[in-house]
């Protein structure tokens, strides 16, 4: 081949990849202009970070270090509204229990107005995952739902289903009980089995109640009468 020849294949092969990434670039900008927010994960929903403690609360649907961890989440929730934020740039809230360390990102539900209103869209949606946090500066430990929710709490007793909000409302007694020292760390398994029942009659017992072993509303009442004073208001 005559270098003329070469030359010339050389500069339109060199032009010809110049082109392609710059019209792939191109793309890939317009592909983020069309998008009507901010998603630099690419996860389909928006990242609203939340700078500024407010006081509002956020209900929390998942936490990780990277899209591969949150991606199959957003698919479970997609007919929810749902953002994410980066923890290292929003108000240093109480993201996860306080034994366990700081996630990069989190996907949640809200803000709502009030812990209450949180509260009540964790138990409606049977999500037993999520933790409620309020938006305040130095909080270190997540919101106590027992203590806000407004809803009809309901009876819960030894061989009852666990599907739904059932399972939220057993684990939420049983954290209860640990929080109060009443059992052992890392008891709530959502289960509502004769430990559980065991536990209930003996706070029954020492408050002068039925040792039945139900949680009914006498119980309730007394429980949280006296367990929500162990968190921090």
């Amino acid at each position: 081949m005559r270098p003329v020849a070469l030359i010339a294949v050389v500069v339109s092969g060199v032009l010809g990849v110049a082109l392609g990434i710059a019209g792939g670039l191109a793309l890939d900008r317009g592909q983020q202009e069309d998008r009507p927010f901010a998603d630099p994960l690419r996860l389909g929903v928006p990242n609203r970070n939340q700078p500024v403690c407010t006081n509002l609360a956020l209900l929390t649907v998942a936490r990780g270090s990277s899209a591969t961890q949150l991606g199959s989440v957003v698919g479970q929730n997609l007919d929810k509204d749902i953002a994410y934020l980066d923890t290292s740039k929003s108000c240093r809230a109480a993201w996860v229990p306080s034994d366990l360390p700081t996630p990069r990102y989190v996907i949640y539900r809200g803000p709502f107005s009030t812990p209450a209103e949180a509260c009540d869209a964790k138990f409606r949606a049977g999500d037993r995952g999520g933790i409620v946090t309020s938006l305040k500066a130095g909080t270190t430990d997540p919101v106590a739902c027992l203590c806000f929710v407004t809803l009809t709490r309901p009876t819960l007793q030894p061989g009852m289903s666990i599907e739904g909000s059932n399972g939220i409302w057993i684990r939420q007694l049983q954290q209860l009980l640990v929080d109060m020292g009443r059992a052992p760390a890392g008891d709530a398994d959502g289960s509502y089995d004769d430990t559980t029942a065991t536990r209930i009659r003996a706070f029954q017992r020492d408050h002068g109640l039925s040792a039945t072993g139900v949680t009914d509303a006498a119980t309730w009442d007394a429980l949280l009468r006296k367990g929500c004073d162990v968190y921090d208001s």
